[in-house]
């Protein structure tokens, strides 16, 4: 009796989740129905932008193959022709499924029209940056598979943001505008910057250092300043030499740059192995370039400095320097 008992509360118990199954279902199709007649209302008033919702949300209900071809129509009569040339291209295998061959033969007659006036756009990282598999691309918000860099993807015309980011590394986006009617746009994602790392210095600061001495008391033995002259000199030097090898380096990297075009088919894609090699030599040596341009253009200004205000009767000097420019002013 507990058996049979059992078993009839199972069966009640199914019974009520299939009824409300069945109940939710019906809801979704009569509010899908109710939102393809707004949006069918509004296409024929020619409010094509306020109908495309009502038809996605319909869609969203309750799939359909009428509702699908509306949406591409809504798409195409609001200039989304990537959005529409998808929809088209979906509804085919559908409409051969359901065996309407007018169907059939709008969708393809639609989607070849439209596949002349695709707009693309192509995003592409750098070639160490795409094979690191914790490289996340993001278009519109959306996901990027890696198969998709380097490739023409069919968009929407309009605005358009692209977002990167990777594991200590700060995040890079940038915002792109394709046009209508076949535009072909490019963007390429730039190396992306480690976390905490400060920006390369372009070029030697401007230093301005103005120094005036007097000569000793009477009463106290007057210094002729030698040591400080010979270590100005020695500073100097040093200087001269930092930036001899600043222009060593800059006229190194300025080779290695042309050798590596040169070994590109579309600088700076197309490259290959050793125009890689190449353009990495060539950044290395631009960055040894600028450091030593730094440094020695900081140890002649010291050694200049150094030697000028050494200890003498009376002395006034107005030191400038730049990234190539050195300038004295005074009165010895």
């Amino acid at each position: 009796m507990r058996r049979v008992t059992f078993l009839l509360g199972v069966a009640v118990f199914s019974l009520s989740l299939q009824g409300s199954a069945q109940t939710k279902s019906g809801g979704n199709r009569a509010a899908a129905e109710a939102l393809f007649n707004q949006g069918r209302s509004l296409m024929t008033a020619g409010k094509f932008a306020e109908a495309c919702p009502k038809f996605e949300a319909s869609q969203e209900l309750d799939p359909g193959l009428g509702t699908m071809l509306n949406l591409a129509e809504c798409y195409e009569k609001t200039g989304r022709t990537a959005s529409a040339w998808a929809e088209y291209r979906e509804a085919i295998p559908l409409a051969r499924a359901a065996g309407s061959k007018a169907r059939q033969d709008l969708a393809v007659e639609r989607a070849q029209a439209l596949e002349e006036r695709l707009s693309t756009l192509t995003i592409r990282a750098m070639s160490e940056q795409s094979a690191d598999a914790q490289l996340e691309v993001r278009r519109d918000g959306v996901a990027v598979r890696s198969a998709e860099l380097g490739a023409p993807i069919p968009v929407d015309p309009g605005e358009h943001l692209i977002e990167a980011q990777a594991p200590g590394h700060e995040p890079w986006s940038s915002k792109v505008q394709v046009g209508p009617n076949a535009s072909k746009v490019s963007v390429e994602i730039p190396r992306l910057k480690p976390t905490g790392e400060a920006a390369p210095a372009t070029q030697a600061p401007i230093v301005t250092t103005t120094a005036t001495t007097s000569a000793p008391p009477s009463d106290q033995p007057a210094s002729d300043g030698s040591a400080q002259r010979v270590t100005g000199l020695v500073l100097g030097g040093a200087g001269i030499v930092g930036v001899g090898l600043g222009t060593f380096f800059g006229l190194r990297a300025s080779s290695k740059w042309s050798d590596a075009k040169a070994k590109c088919t579309d600088y700076p894609y197309g490259c290959g192995t050793e125009g890689t090699d190449l353009r990495s030599s060539a950044r290395s040596a631009g960055n040894v370039s600028t450091i030593a341009f730094v440094a020695g253009g900081a140890l002649i200004a010291t050694g200049v400095v150094l030697y000028l205000t050494a200890p003498s009767k009376k002395e006034s000097v107005a030191l400038s320097v730049g990234p190539q420019s050195l300038f004295v002013q005074g009165s010895f």
